[in-house]
């Protein structure tokens, strides 16, 4: 490893004094590093071997967007509240930085998801996310209907706030509040998740990674347009209503996040999660 963006969360980073350090201390051992405030700034001349974030869980998903299909890794250090992304607390920044320069870490892959709209009114549209698409209920106090196919079979169709649908590394996440199971990182699957369904009886359910999902929104009354919205990683893709389908498969491009072994995904599950 010879050259590393620095990505810094100016809000948590105050001034990037963190970052500074960490580029000095990289500079001391003649590596190149860049110092930018988002992963958007990048600078495609400035060909990096690493990446490291420095920020939450959101910081860590913004670079994964933007170097997803890169072979660049990244390595997130926490400097946020819950860091399920991340892999260093930041007071091991050093220790840290002393096990990639000396090569005792891994690159693990992990799966992304496309989603693609098909809606009559509109020209369709594609989005990467790495956690998880939802389409739920625009309005409070409005439910949203939606009936779920894998590879052409109808699942089962939902009453609900609104459907999920994860991957292994979104599976702490949203998905995870709202009552579905936690799939260790390397796995590859797809997990469809109810949110706040109206019959008790409905529940996650998990499904191969190869598997091609429709969700097309229903009528939840007869005479009213159900309307939605489509987020991807909690941002807002798409306003989609009665008619409309949103598919979701697996992206064709991965993500590489760097591991250092130290903390396996099981210890820092119980840490995070306050279990014992």
């Amino acid at each position: 490893m010879e050259r590393f963006y620095i990505i810094s969360d100016g809000e948590k980073d105050i001034n990037h004094e963190v970052a500074a350090e960490i580029k000095r201390y990289l500079e001391k051992y003649e590596k190149c590093a860049k110092i930018v405030g988002h992963s958007s700034q990048i600078d495609e001349k400035f060909q990096a071997d690493m990446a490291i974030v420095l920020g939450g869980d959101g910081s860590v998903i913004q670079a994964a967007k933007q170097f997803a299909g890169k072979q660049l890794p990244v390595l997130g250090v926490n400097f946020g509240t819950l860091g399920f992304l991340t892999e260093v607390e930041r007071p091991k920044i050093q220790k840290a930085l002393e096990a990639v320069l000396a090569g005792r870490y891994e690159v693990e892959k992990r799966m992304a998801l496309t989603g693609h709209l098909q809606k009559k009114a509109r020209e369709d549209g594609t989005c990467l996310a790495i956690n998880e698409f939802i389409i739920s209920k625009q309005d409070f106090g409005h439910m949203v209907t939606a009936s779920v196919y894998v590879d052409g079979s109808l699942l089962d169709t939902y009453v609900a706030d609104g459907v999920l649908v994860s991957t292994p590394t979104g599976s702490t996440a949203y998905n995870l509040s709202a009552a579905g199971p936690v799939l260790a990182p390397g796995m590859e699957a797809l997990i469809i998740t109810p949110i706040c369904p109206h019959s008790l009886n409905k529940r996650s359910v998990i499904v191969s990674s190869d598997a091609r999902l429709q969700i097309e929104v229903g009528k939840t009354k007869e005479n009213y347009i159900d309307e939605a919205t489509v987020r991807g990683d909690g941002q807002m893709v798409w306003s989609v209503s009665t008619g409309d389908i949103i598919q979701i498969e697996k992206a064709a491009e991965t993500f590489d996040m760097v591991r250092l072994g130290d903390v396996s995904f099981f210890d820092k599950m119980r840490s995070k999660l306050n279990r014992q």
